[in-house]
Formats: structure tokens, C-alpha cells, sequence
């Protein structure tokens, strides 16, 4: 190969560089194998030159090489897999380490810690067995779930091995390793290694030509002046690398024999896969809500509120049985067998199946009826077929009745805007929080609430409502004596008894106090006109009764109940005579009415387990005649909400300024006495101002923070043998007006109620002026006879006037302006037409 080779200056010239490009470009032609690399190009043309012998030519050609390759510096695939390893470990790390956080099964450790606290009735057990039956499927999906993880962690840790243990191209450079010397060596070694070595390995002579290019290289390095300074300085005798830009991908993703394939995969994943899977979630989310539930159910529910403004709870099941959750053309889940409708309408009567309403009429919405008036009924059903098919439906019915109590929620708003004709009945509101207790407990709402108690039955239930006894909720009977009790249901054994206690253990019995403020504002507790009212209820849960765990020991079952009961029961008898002593406070309180108006601090009642108990004892049931009252207008004054009047500041201040002053006036000073209480006046106004804003901001503060919090969704659980899954307790808490039948705040959903929890209601207060009684509602939505209503009187008084200032009229100032503006306007019209 004949290439000729320019003899530039020692500092390289634009013509040199031209020169050089065209001795580049004839080594490119005569070996198209080099092309890809320009470092081969610089070892070739460096090895040309050392043969010719052009020493004084290597310096400056080879910084006309490095500008060449300044300049033309371009991305480059990975050829050894080195950065592609790192990259693929990285991704794979940042994947796999969230999905084995949210996929890996945990196991349920709190069922076994309240095994002790759980009812060992019969339904309850039955529902324990039905849940062990999954437990093999659901212990395989687990161990399988674990494998997938953990051959996820291999492959991780495989790729990280592979990227460690790979081969980096660009070692640390090392003249005297090429030349096998050792570091201390002399000039004279260096030189004598190098002679040797150049005539082994000459290609003349048959030697590698790579071989002799880094001896060539390495002896310079170490003899050459500016070449030891560059290996010195950059650790390369050929001055600054360049600086190469790499993308951490395979290079055979780019080759010809490989393509059709990288482009086949590309429009598999992004031209068919991805669109269906985006297609398949987007028809299928238009079909629901938010609350994942169809948008067909809820016109229904739309419909059929709108329709019927009062709906009694066995209308209401119908609606809930008609939702197109529970047909197979909208939801694959369900399952049709022909059977099915012999084997439920026998079991059942007055089904109300012959009506002609749509879809009400239609095969699916009888079949879901049916079950759920089996449940209601408690009836059993054979357990491969038809319950399983009401344990899908007992599932969704949960979200369905929240779905209703939006919808009422939708119509109230409606009809306070005029865009329907009718306002919705508020015991349609009340009958559907009933109806979620029911399909929780399996009771009718006409049976006695003492069913949601285990190994009690219609016969247990007659005996207990007797003439004598007159027990009809679960209160009632966690508010006799224990010895009572026991007496009462001598008709259960010790086992039972136990069972019983358990349940009312974890029964909740809930106080909620109530209070009104205006928000914003700096007198709080007067509520206005048309002000925009704050309902600020603070509710404490505790246990329907005290009932300690493991109460009855293995030795007492077989024994007589009074020994037991004496032998294991130390706490209760303590708290019953703490609860004992304290009745006798109370009533020594109740005698004596100053004492009510001076304790502001009432004694906490987190420790009495039956006195709130037997205080709402004397409340009137439902079904009991209302009685005559005596003494009223003192019990309501009792029973009204204590309201801290705002003036109380004003009112302390009053005695300090009337002592000043008498005692300026004994000096007889009464002009100096009256100026300074006059200051003194102003500044405690502007710091009493500056407190209740300060005071405001915090509240503020406070209502940001809450509102920021997440809320958990976990309480306590429900004794619900017959509901398919574990169910906690939940609440709805409302205000309205029972007299005229109006709704006054919507309805929240409390899910956070363990021990005690604060929630505000919020509403508009009445146009006019004069004295209300609103109703504080507490729905539960598990149990039948937990709620609590509680009865509030408030006075809204009228709006204050707002006083117009004349600092704050600017009308006038605004009529200046514009007339200036007008005159302005008007001079530059006169001055173009003179100019014009």
C-alpha cells in the first residue's frame, strides 16, 4: 500500500490538517475493515509513520488527529454488553423491588391473637370452616406467588454478576507493564528493553504489528519529554482521550440480520398489544362510576327514588336485588343455572315475583331476591350452588347501598335547586342505613334486634321479652346486673353464656357530644342569620359491656355459673362497684342543681361501664308510650349544650379599669385617670383583637393538617356469622330536622371510629331569627340497635349590619379619576385634530 505522507510543520496549519484528512481517507479506502474505529485508524497511521521513520511528524499529526476526532465525535452502540448489563440491572431493580413490596403475601397474624375473643357459635363456625375450605387454593396462589419473586430475585442477581464480572475495555494505561520492566528501571534498561523487544516483534520479521505499536508507544512514553508529561498527566501518551457518548443497548439491535425482528417486536407491542389492553380498560371503566359501580344501576336507583319518595326496606331490597351487577350481561361473574329458580321459589313465599315492574320482573333480579330473603330468613342453602351465589351477592352489597345513599344525596340537591319536583322522604335515608345492618346481621327489620346475638333464637327471644323481664335490644340486657344476666339466660350453658358476653364485648356503645360555632369568625358561638354553621361532634366508642378475655376457664364449664363467676371475675365486680358509687355522685348532682351549672368538667366516663347504659335506660323505646313529664323547663335547661360566651374577656377587664380608676381619682387627677384608661381600653381591645386571630389561624392550621391526613379504614370488628367476609364497623353521621322532614347536612362516612374521633358537619343556618332543635344522627352499619340520635337547640340571632365607613367609600374618588381620565382623553383629541 503506497501512501504518501506530508512532512507538516512541528505545530500543525490548516493546510496540514487538509494533508492529513486525505492521508485518512486513503487508509480508510485502501482497509474498509477500519472504518468503524478511529483508534485503529490513529494505530495504523502511527505505525506507517514509525516504518518510514517520520519522527518529527508523529507530534503534530497527531494533534491534527485529535481535533479530527473532536470534531467528529458521534453516539456509539455497546459492542461488549458492558454498560447493557448495568442498564438492564438497574430497570430490573427499579421494577421488582415495588412489586415485591405490594405482591408479597402477608400472612394474617390477628386472627390468631383474637381466637380467644371470637364467638364459637355454630354459624360462626361454619363461616371458619367455609374460609379454611379456600385456604389450600389460596396457600397455592401464595407459594406460587413467592416462586414468580423469588425467580425474579435470581434473574436480578444473575444480571448483576454478569455486569460485575465483565471485561471494561480502557484499562489504566501501564509503559512499563507493555514493556515488562519494572517501574524503578533506568534509562539505559528502558532503552535496551525496547531494542529487544522491537526486533522480536517487527513485522518484518513476522512479529504482531499491534505488538510493536504499544512498544513503540510505551518507550516514547517513557523517553520522549512531551509524551512522559501527557502519560503523566493523563495517563495516556497520546495526550486527552476523546470523549465518546454510548447508548447502553446491544449493537445487533441495529444489525441488518436482526432488524425485522426488533421491528416486528416493536409493532406487536405498541401497534396490537397496547392498544387492546388501553381498549379492554377504557370500555370497560366507561361502564362504571368512581365507586366502581354500573352506570345502568345507578339510573336505576336514580329512577326509582325519584319515583317513589318514601321506600320502606322490603321495596328497597327489590331495588337492590334489580342492580345490574347481579346480571350476566353486564357482569361474566355471575352464574346461571336452570335449578335454580325451582329450588328458591319453594323455599320461599310472598316473593312478589308475579309483578310486571322492569326490570324488577327480570329472571336475575328474582334469583338475587330470593337469595336475599333466604338470608333474611337465615335459611340454608346448598352450599356448591346457590351459596355461593348469595355470598357474591351479600359482597357487592355493601358499595350498592352506598351507591343508594348517594343517589338520595343527588335527589335532596336536586330538589333544593328545582331540577326535580318531589324532595325525597328522610325515612327512605334512614330505612336504607337500616337496610346495611340487615344484609350484615341477616335479621328483618321486624324481628327483635336480640337476634344478632349467637345461639339466640325466636324461642329464646319470646322468653326474653316476657312480661317479667321486658328485654328487647342488646342494651337492655348489658345493662342488668351480671348476676341478673345470668339468672336470665339460664337457659344457655356456660359455653353459650360465653359467647354471648364475647359478642356484647365488642358490641359498640357510643357517646357524642355536640357543638355549634361559626368558623372564621371572631365570635364563634353566636350563629347568625345565614351564616355558614360548623357541627363539631366529638364521638368516644367503648365496649357495650366489660368482658375480659379468657373470663370462663376450662375447670369452671362443667361447674355451676355463680362459682364461676365469683372465682373469675374480680375486674367486673370492681368496676360494678365503682359504677355503684358513682350513680350515688350523679345522683346527689341531679338533687342539687347549682352543682350542674358549676362543673364545666364532667368526671370521664371511660371507665364506667354501665352507667351511660342504664342512664339510657330511662330513654323512651320505640314501641313504649310516651309518658307525661314533670318538671320540664329545668331538665331542659340541663340537657341544653353549655355555649362559653365570647365576653367573658371583656367582662374580666371591667374590674381592673374601675380600680384604676378610683385610684387615680383618689389623687385627683380624673382627666390624666380617664385619658390613660381610655389607652388602656384600646390596647386591650387590640390585643384581644391580635389573640382571636391568632387563634383563628391556628383553627385553620388545624383543619388544613386534618384534611391532609389519611384516613384508615380498619376498627373494630363485626360479630357477622352470616356475612361472607370480615366486616368492621362503620358510621354514618347526619343532622336533620325530624318536624318538618328535611335533611340538613349530608350524611359522612366515619370508617375511623376505634376509640374516639372528631368529624365536622357543616350546613347553612336558618334565614331567620329565633330558637331550632335539630337532630344529631349516628348510624351504624353494621348492627340494628347501636344508633344514637341526639337532639340539639340552638338560637340564631340576626346578621349584624355592616357599617359603611367613609374611609371606605370610594366612589367619589373613582368619579374623579374617571373625569380626569375623560379630560386626558379628550386634550390628545383636540391636539391631533390641529395637527391634522
Amino acid at each position: 500500500m503506497n501512501v504518501t505522507y506530508p512532512r507538516p510543520p512541528l505545530e500543525p496549519t490548516l493546510e496540514h490538517e487538509a494533508a492529513y484528512r486525505g492521508v485518512v481517507r486513503n487508509i480508510i479506502l485502501t482497509e474498509p475493515s477500519l472504518v468503524s474505529s478511529k483508534v485503529q485508524i490513529a494505530d495504523k497511521y502511527f505505525y506507517q509513520m514509525t516504518i518510514a521513520e517520520h519522527t518529527d511528524m508523529k507530534r503534530p499529526t497527531f494533534r491534527c488527529f485529535e481535533r479530527l476526532k473532536m470534531a467528529s465525535q458521534q453516539f456509539e452502540y455497546d459492542e461488549r454488553g458492558s454498560t447493557f448489563y448495568f442498564f438492564i440491572a438497574s430497570f430490573y431493580a427499579c421494577v421488582l423491588i415495588p412489586v415485591t413490596y405490594y405482591f408479597w403475601p402477608r400472612e394474617n397474624g390477628r386472627g390468631k391473637s383474637e381466637d380467644v375473643r371470637r364467638c364459637h357459635c355454630e354459624p360462626c363456625l361454619i363461616k371458619v370452616s367455609a374460609r379454611r375450605r379456600k385456604e389450600p387454593s389460596q396457600n397455592l396462589k401464595r407459594l406460587m406467588l413467592k416462586f414468580y419473586l423469588f425467580a425474579g430475585w435470581v434473574g436480578l442477581l444473575f444480571v448483576v454478576y454478569k455486569a460485575v464480572n465483565i471485561e471494561i475495555e480502557g484499562a489504566e494505561y501501564d509503559p512499563y507493564a507493555v514493556l515488562g520492566i519494572s517501574s524503578s528501571a533506568s534509562a539505559a534498561e528502558i532503552r535496551k528493553q525496547y531494542h529487544a523487544l522491537s526486533l522480536k516483534h517487527h513485522p518484518d520479521r513476522g512479529g504482531n504489528s499491534k505488538l510493536f505499536v504499544a512498544i513503540s508507544k510505551a518507550y516514547q512514553a517513557l523517553t520522549d519529554e512531551d509524551t512522559r508529561r501527557n502519560y503523566e498527566e493523563y495517563g495516556n501518551p497520546d495526550g486527552p482521550g476523546d470523549l465518546r457518548f454510548g447508548i447502553a443497548l446491544p449493537s445487533w439491535l441495529i444489525s441488518k440480520e436482526y432488524a425485522f425482528w426488533v421491528i416486528g417486536l416493536y409493532v406487536v407491542v405498541f401497534m396490537v398489544i397496547l392498544p387492546v389492553v388501553v381498549g379492554t380498560w377504557w370500555f370497560r371503566s366507561i361502564k362504571y362510576n368512581p365507586d366502581s359501580v354500573l352506570l345502568d344501576t345507578t339510573q336505576l336507583y336514580f329512577y326509582m327514588f325519584h319515583k317513589t319518595p318514601l321506600l320502606i326496606p322490603k321495596r328497597l331490597i327489590m331495588i337492590l336485588a334489580g342492580s345490574f351487577e347481579f346480571c350476566r350481561s353486564c357482569n361474566s361473574e355471575i352464574v346461571e343455572r336452570p335449578s335454580d329458580d325451582v329450588e328458591l321459589i319453594k323455599m320461599l313465599v310472598s316473593l312478589g315475583e308475579h309483578k310486571k315492574e322492569r326490570p324488577l320482573c327480570y329472571p336475575y333480579s328474582i334469583k338475587a331476591r330470593a337469595l336475599l330473603h333466604s338470608h333474611f330468613s337465615r335459611l340454608p342453602l346448598p352450599v356448591d350452588t346457590l351459596q355461593n351465589d348469595l355470598n357474591y351477592v351479600l359482597k357487592k352489597c355493601p358499595t350498592l347501598v352506598q351507591e343508594m345513599t348517594n343517589i338520595y344525596l343527588q335527589l335532596v340537591a336536586f330538589a333544593v335547586t328545582g331540577r326535580v319536583s318531589r324532595m325525597p322522604a328522610l325515612e327512605t335515608l334512614d330505612n336504607v342505613m337500616k337496610l346495611s345492618g340487615m344484609i350484615v346481621q341477616a335479621v328483618w327489620d321486624n324481628k327483635s334486634p336480640l337476634l344478632q346475638l349467637p345461639h339466640f333464637g325466636e324461642d329464646t327471644v319470646r322468653y326474653l321479652q316476657g312480661k317479667k323481664r321486658n328485654i328487647r335490644t342488646c342494651a337492655d340486657l348489658a345493662q342488668l346486673d351480671r348476676f341478673e344476666r345470668r339468672q336470665t339466660l339460664k337457659i344457655l350453658n356456660d359455653r353459650q353464656y360465653n359467647d354471648v358476653m364475647c359478642v356484647l364485648n365488642s358490641m359498640p356503645r357510643v357517646e357524642m357530644e355536640v357543638t355549634f360555632e361559626v368558623q372564621d369568625e371572631v365570635d364563634r358561638s353566636t350563629i347568625t342569620a345565614g351564616a355558614f354553621v360548623t357541627c363539631i361532634a366529638k364521638m368516644q366508642r367503648k365496649p357495650l359491656v366489660l368482658w375480659p378475655n379468657g373470663y370462663l376457664h376450662k375447670g369452671c364449664l362443667s361447674g355451676s355459673s355463680r362459682r364461676c363467676s365469683l372465682a373469675s371475675e374480680p375486674d367486673l365486680s370492681a368496676c360494678e362497684q365503682w359504677a355503684t358509687d358513682e350513680r350515688t355522685v350523679l345522683l346527689a348532682t341531679a338533687l342539687s342543681p347549682e352543682v350542674v351549672k358549676v362543673d364545666d368538667n364532667p368526671v370521664d366516663s371511660g371507665t364506667q361501664p354501665e352507667e351511660a347504659i342504664q342512664a339510657n335506660a330511662g330513654k323512651r323505646k320505640v314501641w313504649e308510650k310516651p309518658k307525661k313529664r314533670r318538671g320540664g323547663k329545668t331538665k331542659k335547661k340541663q340537657n341544653q349544650p353549655k355555649v362559653k360566651p365570647i365576653e367573658v374577656k371583656q367582662k374580666k377587664l371591667e374590674p381592673a379599669l374601675v380600680e384604676a380608676t378610683n385610684n387615680y381619682g383618689t389623687n385627683g387627677s380624673e382627666s390624666d385617670a380617664s385619658g390613660e384608661g381610655h389607652e388602656r381600653r384600646e390596647s386591650a381591645a387590640e390585643a384581644s383583637e391580635e389573640d382571636d386571630e391568632l387563634l383563628i389561624d391556628e383553627m385553620a392550621i388545624k383543619r388544613e393538617r386534618k384534611i391532609l391526613e389519611t384516613v384508615s379504614k380498619v376498627t373494630h370488628p363485626v360479630h357477622c356469622p352470616f356475612f361472607p367476609e370480615e366486616k368492621y364497623e362503620w358510621w354514618w353521621i347526619f343532622i336533620c330536622d325530624r318536624k318538618r322532614h328535611l335533611l340538613i347536612s349530608p350524611p359522612i362516612h366515619v370508617t375511623n371510629l376505634v376509640d374516639q374521633v372528631e368529624v365536622e358537619l357543616r350546613f347553612p343556618a336558618p334565614n331567620k331569627p329565633g330558637r331550632y332543635s335539630f337532630q344529631v344522627c349516628l348510624r351504624s352499619d353494621s348492627y340494628l340497635d347501636c344508633d344514637l340520635v341526639k337532639e340539639v337547640k340552638f338560637e340564631v340571632f340576626e346578621a349584624r349590619q355592616i357599617v359603611s365607613h367613609p374611609q371606605w367609600d370610594f366612589t367619589e374618588e373613582r368619579a374623579d379619576e374617571d373625569s380626569d381620565i375623560e379630560s386626558e382623553y379628550t386634550e390628545q383629541e383636540d391636539d391631533v385634530d390641529e395637527s391634522s
